[in-house]
């Protein structure tokens, strides 16, 4: 009896992969800050006081030389302008009564004027003392304050390098495989 003995091997594919690969690289943001500092650039002036006693000194008879000079200049004029006329009246007089009888006009001119000191009324005038005058400038805030600042940059990339290779996949036929077949007799052959 006849026999069919076969042998195979199925064919092997074989598969050949590259995965896919991504590398991005980002530069980093570079960031700059510029600081200015706040200063107040603010001071003071020192507080002034004036006083002026001068009102006061001068009522009670301390007076400056041009005050001084004023009133005397003054007392001077009207002094003048009243013993003028004074001693012209004294003068007529004791051209009129000179000569007449039983009359002294020297020794009558010098104890009228006598009795008139005598008679001259002393009095005292109170008066009020002016207050002297005060004048203060108060201490006040001067100067620009300086708010200061802060300036931020940022240098930043607005895109990335990216580099990208997608994934392949290769098949290929590692083994071709077979199929034989023969014919034996009586008996399969095994080890064909």
């Amino acid at each position: 009896m006849l026999r069919l003995n076969m042998r195979h091997q199925l064919p092997q594919i074989g598969l050949q992969m590259q995965r896919s690969q991504l590398s991005t690289h980002v530069e980093p943001a570079h960031l700059s800050t510029d600081y200015h500092a706040a200063r107040s650039n603010m001071g003071t002036t020192q507080p002034e006081l004036e006083i002026d006693t001068y009102p006061s000194r001068h009522s009670y008879g301390f007076t400056n030389h041009t005050d001084f000079a004023a009133e005397r200049a003054q007392k001077g004029k009207s002094d003048v302008r009243a013993n003028a006329s004074k001693w012209t009246q004294e003068a007529w007089n004791t051209i009129d009564n000179a000569a007449k009888r039983g009359r002294n006009t020297i020794k009558e001119f010098y104890d009228n004027r006598r009795m008139q000191e005598i008679k001259k009324q002393r009095h005292i005038e109170a008066q009020a003392i002016p207050d002297p005058r005060v004048h203060i400038t108060p201490g006040r805030a001067v100067g620009n304050p300086d708010v200061g600042d802060v300036t931020t940059d940022i240098q930043a990339q607005h895109d990335a390098d990216i580099k990208y290779q997608p994934a392949k996949a290769s098949t290929y036929i590692a083994d071709q495989g077979f199929l034989r077949r023969w014919v034996t007799e009586g008996k399969y052959d095994i080890y064909a």
